[in-house]
């Protein structure tokens, strides 16, 4: 929590500072423009950087909220930014097959990759002003959604950040102060885009060591935002690092205080092995199909898959409604709020006249976890989590500050949330019954991808509900190539727990599909490297 604070009362204290007049402070753009000099940005246009050693991490997807996360290894990687033109493209291939040198996936701290990459994955994404887009192939996918983070990514690089500072609008100031480790170092605090606020913090020898800023994010509210910088090396009069570390998240140890703060914190490294200055052409040009891209709307498509069951598709991720004598129970809340709230108002149209009681979380990874609180601000509804992830729980839906861009709980938390009234917790098994309709819980034994996973299973319609472990190919595609591991932890599981199961529903896929077809894929297919 320290580190979170810090940041803040900084500012506040900076701004108190100048109020009253106070001379002793550094005048900002003294600072900015000797850090420029010293670094070789003054004339600096445009640079592209490459490595073949480091890492990306899944950020959201740690096998328990105590490990960091898991962090495929950069084959190869390439980055050219044009500051003129504020374009970025970034080029770089991942995998999770490491040399045994590298240890564990996640440095060494989380014991499992919950998503394995079979041979390299290459991402190309680009940003150009207010248009961004990956290139799959020769396939341009316009991301309108993103385009903003990634053209604040640029403004935290190490002369990103000095000409962001310098930029009109950005009313940088700063302070000296000793940090630890560190030294003595100068920290400029600035706003990027008009509503980043961003530290910028130099050495004594005025280069760039650590750009900090705060994102909003639908599961932990204000979310840190760190690159730290070191080993600089001349490139033809341009200094720049050749060590690159990045942090999502804070890694504060709470534990003796009994909060479970999330072990998710190294996000990216990098070895920079070369750098190219005032590269020509590094602005791509934007495709139209990017130009004119805007944020789809949310869609919520309600299927009836059974008696008072009701299958929230029309998108990535899904919900599942199940109607119970007097109330809804709903298995999983997954992105965000606005995708929540779209599911709620479609539940309460097929479902008139019920209240929504019960929230099935299936795990803690952030794509199904963004869209819970939700349910807890506008249904007030009992969250039933794995007893082994309910810290974790309680943190996000109380603990986190929530500054930059509140959700419906933090403007108007219910007294329930604070008091801790909000859980049920599964051990190994819990089960919802009215008389009438019954939900056992599962919490699913022996999976890599997530500790705490749990399925729901419907026995009279004979249905388990699920995320992540199976998901369907689209109707008339073929079946997946491999067998993965979470395939064959879920057969187990069925087979374990002896369930009758003939319909799986799934969180992701777009449709139920029949069990018998998955167990035969399961029992025949070829299984997937390591595996």
């Amino acid at each position: 929590m320290a580190r979170r604070l810090s940041f803040f009362v900084v500012v506040v204290l900076v701004a108190l500072m100048r109020a009253g007049g106070t001379a002793q402070e550094p005048d900002a753009r003294t600072v900015l423009q000797a850090a420029l000099k010293a670094m070789g940005g003054e004339n600096l246009r445009s640079i592209t950087y490459s490595g073949n050693e480091g890492y990306v991490a899944a950020v959201g997807q740690n096998y328990n909220p105590a490990n960091d996360w898991p962090a495929p290894l950069i084959t190869t990687y390439t980055r050219t930014i044009d500051y003129e033109a504020r374009s970025s493209r970034e080029e770089y291939g991942l995998t999770t097959e490491r040399p045994a040198q590298y240890g564990p996936v996640g440095g060494g701290n989380s014991p499992v990759i919950t998503t394995p990459i079979i041979g390299e994955q290459r991402r190309n994404w680009f940003v150009r002003d207010a248009a961004a887009w990956n290139v799959d192939g020769t396939n341009v996918v316009p991301q309108p959604a993103v385009a903003e983070l990634r053209q604040l990514d640029i403004w935290l690089t190490p002369h990103g950040c000095l000409k962001a500072a310098l930029m009109p609008g950005a009313n940088p100031i700063a302070i000296e102060r000793t940090e630890q480790n560190k030294g003595r170092i100068t920290a400029v605090s600035f706003l990027a885009l008009g509503k980043y606020r961003v530290q910028c913090a130099m050495n004594s020898k005025n280069l760039v060591e650590r750009v900090q800023t705060y994102l909003p994010n639908p599961v932990v509210g204000d979310l840190y935002h760190e690159f730290v910088y070191g080993d600089y090396k001349d490139f033809n009069g341009v200094m720049f690092p050749t060590d690159f570390h990045a942090h999502h998240d804070l890694d504060d140890d709470l534990e003796g205080q009994g909060v479970n703060v999330s072990g998710g914190h190294n996000s990216f490294g990098l070895t920079v092995s070369s750098v190219q200055v005032n590269v020509a052409n590094a602005a791509p040009a934007i495709p139209e199909a990017a130009r004119t891209a805007t944020v789809p709307q949310v869609v919520v498509q309600a299927q009836k898959i059974g008696n008072g069951l009701f299958y929230m598709g029309g998108g990535t991720h899904a919900s599942v409604a199940v109607e119970f004598r007097d109330h809804i129970t709903v298995f999983d809340a997954p992105l965000n709020e606005a995708r929540s709230l779209a599911v709620i108002r479609e539940i309460k149209r097929v479902i008139p006249n019920k209240p929504i009681k019960y929230v099935v979380s299936s795990h803690h990874h952030w794509d199904h976890l963004g869209g819970l609180r939700a349910y807890v601000a506008s249904e007030n509804v009992t969250v039933v989590v794995q007893q082994n992830n309910l810290p974790y729980y309680a943190e996000v839906l109380w603990i986190r500050p929530w500054t930059l861009q509140p959700d419906r709980l933090a403007l108007f938390p219910p007294e329930e949330v604070s008091e801790g009234y909000t859980f049920e917790t599964v051990g190994q098994k819990h089960v919802l019954s009215d008389g009438t309709r019954t939900m056992e819980i599962y919490n699913v034994q022996g999976l890599q991808h997530a500790q705490g996973m749990l399925i729901a299973y419907l026995p009279q319609e004979k249905m388990v509900l699920e995320a992540d472990l199976f998901t369907p190919p689209a109707a008339n595609a073929p079946m997946p190539a491999l067998v993965t591991a979470s395939h064959r932890t879920f057969v187990n599981n069925v087979q374990r727990l002896g369930l009758d199961v003939q319909t799986i529903v799934p969180i992701h896929g777009g449709r139920t599909f029949p069990w018998a077809e998955f167990a035969k894929f399961v029992a025949s297919g070829k299984p997937a490297p390591g595996n």
